[in-house]
């Protein structure tokens, strides 16, 4: 596996998913292949044109480095249960775009457990996915 190259650490690891969900959020959303309507062409408005209307600001796209590393959590992830996949994608999900890290106490109350069990598990999980891809790269040598 290519996962020792890109993460050197547990942190490392941790990061890796945390980076995964913003790259995610980066990504372009699903759209329906429907008829299209059409309009016809328009005078643009003078009252918009200064910037006193509201804007939407929008992500950047997602870099070839991001979505890379983001199809190597994703080969990772295959190595979890399925309860630790959903805590490691709700702690990462959580944590995008957040200065400060995961809401833990969210956390908690979204899956009925203390907020330092949460963390404690996600603890547990990043930890024994970093043994699980270590044993999985000693193996393949």
């Amino acid at each position: 596996m290519q996962i020792i190259e890109e993460v050197v650490d547990v942190v490392g690891m941790s990061n890796l998913f945390f980076e995964a969900a913003e790259t995610e959020l980066r990504l372009p959303a699903v759209r329906r292949q429907s008829v299209k309507s059409c309009w016809p062409d328009y005078a643009p408005d003078v009252d918009l044109a200064f910037g006193y209307n509201k804007t939407v600001t929008r992500l950047a796209k997602a870099s070839p480095n991001q979505i890379t590393r983001y199809d190597l959590a994703l080969q990772c992830v295959v190595l979890l249960e399925v309860e630790d996949r959903k805590l490691l994608w709700a702690v990462a999900h959580s944590a995008a775009r957040r200065q400060r890290g995961a809401r833990w106490r969210v956390l908690g109350k979204m899956m009925d457990m203390h907020h330092a069990t949460v963390k404690r598990r996600f603890e547990r999980v990043i930890l024994e996915l970093w043994y699980k891809t270590l044993t999985l790269t000693n193996v393949t040598k």
